[in-house]
């Protein structure tokens, strides 16, 4: 099950949970306490805006009291997706008649340096090996952190709801499986989409397990498969195997083409639809592709070494888009970076100060 938290469904402020996501994830110790964690929390956001590590966005407090005041072994993790799930509900319930899915797909942030060596150095340290060997086209890049994704779609809203950082040759079914139980039984009748990624026995396996009905799209690869296709057939059935094992899997898959004349095999259980509307419905898959490249915009980049705060930085960043999300439900439209000034403007008006240009907290004058 995904991690509980004492959250009130009811209560839709958003800049409260902002809030408690930070100050759970900031010490009030004895790193340099003369910052309180709203200064830490308004010198991160400021780093956010500019799309700025702590080394390039922050000299007082320094890049260093930044990282000695985070707390990567606390449970902002959990908070993050009780509050994922809280306002998921919320918006489930508010666009009641919309068509909801629930997509699944990973993203990476990219290494530089030597992958065997911190792999090593991780293992020492009685972790996983956490850096994969391939490199996402990034150049330069020797190896990527892989995160786990599980949000939730309609046309109006997209929502993260779970992120699992995946170690190297980790099997992460378990996890899978539970969170997509409760998420299935919070959000009943939504549809599975995946990518050719998740086309493995399986995961269509735990698809049939969990009677839910789903959408995936399939790489054409027998000989026999491609005849049918090849002579017409826009929907066919056929044995999936899983390698070195006795499991398989009967497919029905469906073949349509998109406004590109480009063609989609679509492993699916969903009966008594036109091909081109699954297509259509698979499509939406994009919308959490298109929470990876939203979030972007108000990512914290770093190069840390420490997969714990890979993860706390890409946690951040779809923190920040959904609460934006959420934000403009009640309010005219507004760019993601304009959402995140208004927020260091707020923080700043209440601490009464102002953040320099070359990152410098200023205290006792108003805020510009």
């Amino acid at each position: 099950m995904p991690p509980l938290w004492p959250v009130d469904i009811l209560d839709m402020n958003i800049d409260k949970i902002r809030n408690e996501f930070f100050k759970i994830s900031l010490s009030a110790g004895h790193h340099n306490i003369k910052y309180s964690w709203q200064a830490i929390m308004l010198m991160m956001l400021s780093c956010i805006r500019s799309l700025e590590s702590f080394e390039e966005g922050a000299k007082a407090p320094s890049p260093q009291t930044l990282r000695d005041r985070l707390v990567l072994d606390s449970n902002w993790l959990e908070y993050f997706q009780a509050s994922m799930l809280k306002l998921a509900l919320f918006a489930f319930k508010k666009f009641a008649r919309a068509n909801w899915y629930l997509s699944i797909d990973e993203t990476h942030t990219s290494f530089f340096g030597k992958r065997k060596k911190l792999n090593k150095e991780l293992k020492a340290q009685g972790l996983k090996e956490y850096v994969h060997g391939y490199t996402n086209k990034t150049p330069g890049a020797t190896g990527n952190f892989r995160f786990l994704v599980i949000s939730l779609c309609c046309s109006k809203i997209r929502m993260p709801l779970a992120i699992k950082l995946v170690g190297v040759g980790e099997s992460y079914n378990p996890w899978l499986k539970n969170q997509l139980e409760a998420f299935i039984l919070a959000f009943p009748k939504t549809i599975i989409l995946a990518d050719r990624g998740f086309a493995k026995v399986w995961f269509f396996e735990m698809l049939e397990e969990l009677q839910t009905k789903y959408i995936v799209r399939s790489p054409l690869k027998k000989k026999e498969n491609k005849n049918k296709v090849a002579l017409g057939a826009d929907k066919f059935q056929y044995w999936m195997k899983q390698a070195k094992t006795d499991s398989k899997v009967l497919l029905t898959v469906i073949v349509a083409k998109d406004k590109k004349n480009r063609k989609y095999f679509l492993a699916t259980n969903i009966e008594h639809k036109h091909n081109k509307t699954i297509l259509k419905m698979y499509l939406e898959r994009w919308d959490l592709e298109n929470i990876f490249k939203d979030s972007d915009r108000v990512e914290l980049p770093t190069s840390s070494r420490n997969p714990l705060m890979r993860l706390f930085c890409v946690t951040t960043a779809l923190l920040m888009f959904t609460l934006w999300q959420h934000k403009r439900l009640f309010a005219k439209p507004f760019s993601l970076r304009t959402f995140i000034k208004k927020i260091i403007d707020s923080i700043c008006s209440l601490l009464k100060c102002i953040i320099t240009p070359t990152g410098v907290i200023q205290h006792n004058r108003h805020p510009p």
